[in-house]
């Protein structure tokens, strides 16, 4: 193998070890709001608050519908936030979040967002 080999040989597998650490897929961005039929929803996937992650909601609905955020993690298990009128919520949660939806509820059930990331 000559030195010209050898460089690009060695030129090439740097650039296949850089291209493969900046690739990786991570957690979604460390906040997402959002506003919806008069509800917020936010997640923080790094609250610096000592919690894996956080989520809040608040209810501005003027029909006095209850309203929540339902939120799914990573590993596809869901979790819930609900308040009332003029109320807001919060909560630490033991996973980071991958998506979260607002949502109230009518005679019938419940009405949703489509889902924020």
């Amino acid at each position: 193998m000559t030195l010209t080999s050898l460089a690009r040989a060695t030129a090439t597998m740097m650039v296949v070890a850089v291209a493969a650490t900046t690739l990786t897929v991570g957690p979604a961005a460390a906040v997402t709001t959002f506003t919806w039929q008069d509800i917020q929803g936010q997640f923080d996937n790094d609250p610096a608050n000592g919690a894996v992650a956080w989520t809040w909601i608040w209810n501005g609905r003027p029909d006095g519908r209850f309203a929540m955020i339902e939120y799914e993690y990573y590993d596809g298990t869901f979790g819930t936030l609900g308040t009332t009128v003029g109320t807001s919520s919060s909560a630490n949660v033991p996973k980071d979040i991958w998506r979260i939806r607002a949502g109230y509820r009518i005679p019938s059930g419940w009405i949703y967002s489509h889902w924020q990331y």
